[in-house]
């Protein structure tokens, strides 16, 4: 106003000012409610998929608010309880797949194949025992050695140790028998032993291996769970957060624009969270799988969080943990032992030819019988006792066939000390890269618990200015964010770091 202005003008327009302010304020309003009933929206919502498919469960916001969508109300994600859930630690799901795992089971069973074949090589030089009776009876013509056709009437019976005694021929099914080549009674039971160690360490590196994945099934399921629970907590700071926006906004103290950002984020977090339910469902059926258990069952680990696993000792050097692998792992013992087999063949085909095959036999019982010139009935009876005795040298196809033998052979031990070679670089490799794995994995675990320990700092003070109306509830976001992936880094870098020490244990040929 004009100082120049009368002053009985003065209040006239100093209500004419006011009402137009007031009139600024309610017209927009009032356009708002006359319009209310056109239905009309944004172009940005028009564009919307939820907005042409009129999908049900969405509210939109009333008119003269931004153009936004709400998805209907309700808590944060929480796992649905399950009646069969079934609680499982470390310790046990180990015990469990060493005694019901298939894998496991089959490689035990291989070894009893390879010891009762070291009990059978051991007894070749056991002698077969027998023991029957034989009654011959003839009527009619025989041919003499001299070509004299004769009709002969005979009969003989004989029983005791053995069978099968006629005329003056020995007993053709001896009571004591023995038929073995030399070369196989010296060798095989060897070769036997080297097949039951390298069975015994096929089975140990099977163990190892199974138990390994179970180890890493069981972290993994452990760590599922513990981002789910760090989703949760996550969530609730998200919602504190998305609470203060929502009522500085209303105050007029905030954009409401920085309310439906919050509410955004809040959603995707929420998300996440459900999306990592369906990872806790796969680890469990994994384990489950792992531990022979009807994939009815829900699994669900025991700990809150992943179990830090320290299985190795950190002064240990590589050079001294490679000697220990090289000197224990079961698979490079299993590939010694065969090693060790496809030699002592090669020693067996080269003498089996200058070795004979043996065979003995000894018969005892009672022998009588008739003939043309004895009674016509059965008599007679003796005591018999027969021996016999051959020894027989045998060059197969004049010597070629023992030869070719004698190259496979050789081939079969150079493909045994190449597979050693191959099994002593493959264990070096997996111990060189466990260790550097647990190294590095062992530095993550060290950053991510700093991170989070200031992530959570910052986010409290965040908090605290925005509760004193210092600043922003809508800045707070940025630390929450840090925070929930910090959060799940920590996470990781636990379970991370227990897998790689495993896998270390493991390759140093230690079964878990």
């Amino acid at each position: 106003m004009s100082p120049l202005a009368p002053n009985n003008l003065r209040p006239c327009r100093t209500w004419t000012t006011a009402f137009a302010r007031l009139a600024r304020r309610i017209l927009p309003l009032l356009w708002g409610c006359a319009l209310g009933g056109c239905h009309s929206v944004p172009l940005g919502e028009m564009l919307s998929p939820e907005f042409e498919s009129g999908e049900a469960g969405v509210v939109r916001a009333s008119f003269g608010q931004p153009a936004v969508e709400i998805l209907p109300e309700g808590p944060p994600a929480r796992e649905e309880p399950l009646a069969d859930v079934q609680l499982i630690d470390l310790p046990t799901a180990l015990r469990r797949a060493g005694a019901a795992n298939p894998m496991i089971a089959l490689a035990e069973e291989a070894v009893r194949v390879r010891l009762a074949e070291q009990t059978q090589a051991r007894a070749l030089l056991f002698p077969t025992l027998d023991a029957g009776a034989n009654l011959r009876v003839h009527r009619g013509n025989l041919l003499t050695g001299r070509g004299v056709i004769t009709d002969v009437k005979l009969q003989s019976l004989y029983w005791g140790f053995g069978a099968d005694a006629k005329g003056g021929g020995t007993v053709a099914v001896p009571g004591i028998r023995l038929v073995s080549h030399l070369a196989d009674a010296v060798y095989a039971p060897r070769a036997a032993q080297h097949k039951v160690v390298q069975s015994r360490g096929d089975a140990s590196a099977t163990n190892s291996y199974v138990l390994l994945e179970v180890g890493i099934r069981y972290l993994v399921l452990v760590e599922a769970q513990a981002r789910r629970g760090a989703f949760e907590e996550s969530l609730r700071e998200f919602e504190e957060i998305e609470r203060l926006t929502a009522k500085f906004a209303k105050a007029g103290q905030g954009r409401d624009s920085d309310a439906q950002r919050a509410k955004t984020e809040t959603l995707l977090l929420r998300a996440a969270a459900e999306r990592s339910q369906e990872d806790i469902n796969v680890a469990a059926a994994e384990l489950a799988r792992l531990l022979d258990l009807a994939p009815v069952a829900s699994l669900r680990g025991a700990d809150a969080v992943p179990p830090l696993l320290e299985m190795i000792d950190r002064g240990l050097t590589l050079e001294v943990l490679l000697e220990r692998a090289i000197a224990s792992h079961p698979e490079i013992v299993a590939r010694s032992a065969e090693v060790a087999f496809q030699e002592v063949r090669v020693r067996q085909e080269r003498v089996r030819p200058w070795l004979p095959l043996v065979a003995v036999g000894f018969s005892a019982g009672e022998f009588g019988g008739s003939g043309e010139s004895t009674t016509s009935r059965l008599g007679n009876f003796i005591p018999r006792t027969d021996l016999d005795v051959a020894l027989v040298w045998s060059l197969p196809n004049a010597g070629v066939g023992a030869r070719a033998v004698q190259h496979v052979t050789d081939a079969e031990l150079r493909a045994a000390q190449f597979a050693l070679t191959r099994a002593i670089d493959r264990v070096r490799r997996e111990v060189v890269e466990a260790h550097s794995v647990s190294d590095a994995r062992r530095q993550d675990l060290a950053l991510a618990r700093e991170r989070l320990k200031t992530s959570r700092s910052a986010y409290d003070q965040e908090l605290a200015r925005a509760k004193n109306l210092q600043g922003r509830p809508l800045e707070v976001l940025v630390s929450a964010n840090q925070l929930a992936s910090a959060r799940q880094d920590a996470v990781l870098a636990m379970a991370t770091y227990s897998q790689a020490q495993l896998q270390l244990h493991v390759a140093l040929g230690s079964a878990p």
